[in-house]
């Protein structure tokens, strides 16, 4: 097996749990938003929670695309 195949595996391994600790983060904020919003099961309150963690999200990567500036 040559060094580009091994490197192939190893990104695809790291992503795949990347994807598993996301699936992790997205229970467990689901299970935070439902106690904040017990009704949680409408459109509306879907809604709100994705525009919730779009603006984290966007937060999250500002800061550390920032942090990542200083560096440079």
């Amino acid at each position: 097996m040559g060094r580009k195949f091994i490197e192939q595996i190893i990104t695809l391994f790291t992503a795949a749990i990347g994807v598993m600790a996301a699936l992790a983060w997205n229970d467990a904020v689901q299970a935070l938003f439902n106690s904040w919003f017990p009704q949680g099961e409408g459109i509306k309150e879907r809604f709100v929670f994705a525009i919730m963690i779009t603006a984290l999200a966007v937060l999250v990567t500002s800061i550390f695309a920032s942090y990542l500036d200083k560096d440079n």
